[in-house]
């Protein structure tokens, strides 16, 4: 059977597509009046297929199973046992085992331990992810039909290796002092690494002190910071 014959049927849902995570927070399914008292991890971000846009508010959910609470409005959520691990057979248990195994090494699991706790919504801002849905689970009912459970998960995570230039100018290296022109010319050196459609992911990892050496310093300069963040910037521009 062709695969554009009417004789198959699809689920109406993405099935392959690239993820970048603008907002993340937990609490319900804002959708559904259903299980109020269900707690996601709730995704939101674009959505592209073969480098087109198709959903600029594309959500993801990831139920994150008993006992677990939210906190700081949404930003975390606490086990009433104590525990700070997901179950694996939750979704966000399935998530965060997905997003581990992605890549040959550890070289991701340490990108995201980098980026803070699983059970901090912020960890999850600024991802950038090749996602396919997938049978998750699958089970047959009192009644003898077969219920199948499917999840969006990531097989692949865009992330930037640090690079430490040879001149010393990486994190050990750095002076100091170092005025404004020569930090931005190294922000725009760093800022050549992300392709053009990547500016969340650039903010993301120059603001972070672990992968950035002078983060703190475009912090302290507002203008600066300012123009960091604005994608459409001429320092933005000069690099690409």
């Amino acid at each position: 059977m062709s695969k554009d014959s009417s004789w198959e049927t699809t689920s109406g849902l993405l099935e392959e597509y690239t993820f970048k995570v603008k907002e993340s927070w937990f609490g319900p399914n804002e959708d559904s009046d259903r299980d109020a008292e269900k707690i996601y991890l709730n995704l939101r971000g674009e959505a592209t297929v073969d480098g087109e846009l198709v959903e600029e508010e594309h959500t993801e959910r990831y139920s994150t199973g008993k006992n677990w609470e939210v906190v700081e409005d949404g930003a975390e959520v606490e086990n009433a046992t104590g525990k700070n691990k997901f179950n694996e057979n939750t979704g966000i248990g399935r998530l965060i085992n997905a997003m581990v195994s992605c890549g040959d090494d550890d070289e991701v699991a340490k990108y995201l331990q980098s980026k803070g706790e699983a059970y901090e919504a912020n960890t999850f801002n600024g991802l950038n992810m090749d996602m396919e849905r997938m049978l998750a689970s699958e089970f047959e009912t009192d009644d003898g039909e077969t219920v199948r459970w499917f999840l969006s998960l990531p097989v692949d995570i865009k992330i930037k290796a640090k690079k430490v230039k040879k001149d010393g100018s990486g994190k050990a290296g750095r002076a100091k002092g170092k005025d404004i022109s020569s930090l931005r010319s190294d922000i725009i050196e760093f800022a050549k690494e992300f392709g053009e459609e990547e500016h969340d992911a650039f903010v993301d990892q120059i603001l972070d002190d672990d992968v950035f050496a002078d983060a703190s310093k475009i912090e302290e300069d507002d203008e600066l910071h300012a123009e960091v963040l604005d994608p459409d910037s001429k320092l933005w521009a000069v690099a690409h």
